[in-house]
């Protein structure tokens, strides 16, 4: 995330987040004044005066404090349960930074410059050619499954878009409909039977799904436990993420689990019908690119444990230097030929520097911003998450830690029509302005 090294100090000041009380939660009445009309007029096509609809979950933190954690509109239409800071979503493509995390946390560098063809000997030969940092920064050259599985003639040319137009109550006890589903070894087998690419590995970057289906399976094979276990033992226990879970063809809840009872449906709105639910499709078991569920709360707490390790990073502390190089691939653009992909680890990234000359002041210094971001998309789910810093260089390039400045933000929500990058974008207004210059959250595109 930009600039993080800072020299050492004999005294460094007590770094302390504040967490909001989940019995006391804070709302800024600034942020709730700017989503309450939006998510009403998601509503606005209803006769008769009709208020329930699906909404969404946001927190904020600005700096070191969490400020807004509020929720709003409906979890579950046909029940009138309300979305709480406990409602469960599923969170799409939000899920490859913990895919990725775990992968970075198992594999060495040597092991992350390992071809395919180490691990999986019976890939055709444009395995040798990929590696598994390859996979992490989409630059594998590997079709999509989902676009394999729409041209296999299993399924119509518009599956997708028919399972968003069928009401369907799938969310949230999420039962096999089938004999069996697909499977992530489906989709291995699917991979496998392309025995050319479209592009040379390494050269293009192109978003993939199925590179981090790979991941899943490495994760796997390195652990022999499942993807689900290992992030639930390496992240969400030891953070308290106590409601998230990773979904697969191994789950099975039963009708009062938490994992039911709080998950939200999803809903997409179809002309002449209103809002639908909708859920079902033979992909749904499939994981590592997406089917992490989560809460807003524990998202809260995934979001504040990144802060703490960009702060104790940038102040050098020994004991998070294991961290540390995972945090610099994560946040680190890399270079195919004469490109730089911003995208690494489950995170779309942004930097920006600029000359700045402070009044009275003869010397310009520089003004670092960075962001990290990603969307989470299936369905009717939609999420997005986003992180940023600013603050001014020192001549030797550090950061210097008096200027520096850092905000957090999550939107999730269970409806199609709910723009969650573009209310995110509103929210960061709110704290640094909206002008891009300022704000590079400003610079996402939300169309």
């Amino acid at each position: 995330m930009g600039s993080t090294k800072v020299r050492k100090r004999k005294r460094e000041p007590a770094f302390k987040i504040v967490e909001p009380d989940p019995h006391n939660l804070p709302v800024d009445p600034r942020i709730h004044k700017l989503i309450n009309p939006y998510y009403h007029a998601q509503g606005s096509y209803l006769e008769q005066g009709g208020r329930v609809f699906p909404g969404a979950a946001v927190m904020v933190r600005n700096n070191n404090e969490v400020v807004h954690v509020e929720c709003y509109g409906y979890a579950n239409l046909e029940t009138g349960e309300r979305i709480t800071p406990n409602t469960l979503f599923d969170l799409g493509s939000l899920s490859k930074q913990f895919t990725a995390f775990a992968a970075l946390w198992l594999f060495d560098e040597e092991e992350l410059q390992q071809p395919l063809s180490y691990f999986f000997p019976r890939f055709p030969r444009y395995a040798d050619q990929i590696s598994v940092r390859d996979l992490i920064h989409h630059l594998s050259g590997l079709a999509d499954y989902m676009a394999l599985y729409g041209a296999s003639r299993r399924v119509a040319v518009d599956w997708y878009d028919e399972a968003l137009r069928k009401a369907d109550g799938w969310y949230p006890q999420m039962k096999n409909r089938r004999r069996r589903e697909f499977t992530n070894k489906d989709v291995l087998h699917w991979i496998a039977s392309q025995k050319l690419l479209p592009r040379k590995p390494g050269s293009e970057f192109e978003y993939s799904n199925s590179g981090y289906v790979l991941l899943a399976e490495l994760v796997e094979r390195k652990t022999n436990k499942r993807l689900a276990d290992v992030l639930k033992s390496m992240v969400f226990q030891p953070l308290g993420m106590k409601h998230t879970y990773m979904f697969d063809e191994a789950r099975n809840f039963s009708k009062k689990a938490p994992q039911v009872v709080n998950h939200a449906r999803c809903y997409n709105r179809v002309a002449n019908k209103g809002f639908v639910p909708v859920g079902y499709t033979p992909l749904n078991f499939i994981y590592g690119d997406g089917n992490v569920h989560s809460t807003i709360m524990d998202l809260m707490k995934w979001e504040v444990a990144l802060h703490r390790l960009d702060y104790h990073t940038m102040r050098e502390d020994n004991e998070y230097s294991d961290l540390k190089r995972i945090r610099d691939i994560m946040w680190s653009p890399v270079k195919t030929g004469n490109r730089v992909v911003n995208y690494s680890a489950g995170w779309n990234l942004l930097f920006e520097r600029k000359r700045i000359r402070e009044k009275g002041s003869r010397v310009a210094r520089i003004f670092e911003s960075s962001a990290e971001f990603h969307r989470g998309e299936w369905l009717a789910w939609r999420s997005y998450i986003a992180r940023a810093t600013r603050g001014i260089l020192k001549p030797d390039e550090c950061m210097d830690p008096d200027t520096w400045q850092s905000l957090g933000i999550v939107v999730l929500t269970n409806n199609k029509q709910f723009n969650a990058c573009a209310v995110l974008q509103k929210i960061s207004q709110v704290y640094w302005g909206n002008l891009k210059k300022n704000n590079i959250m400003n610079r996402f595109n939300c169309a």
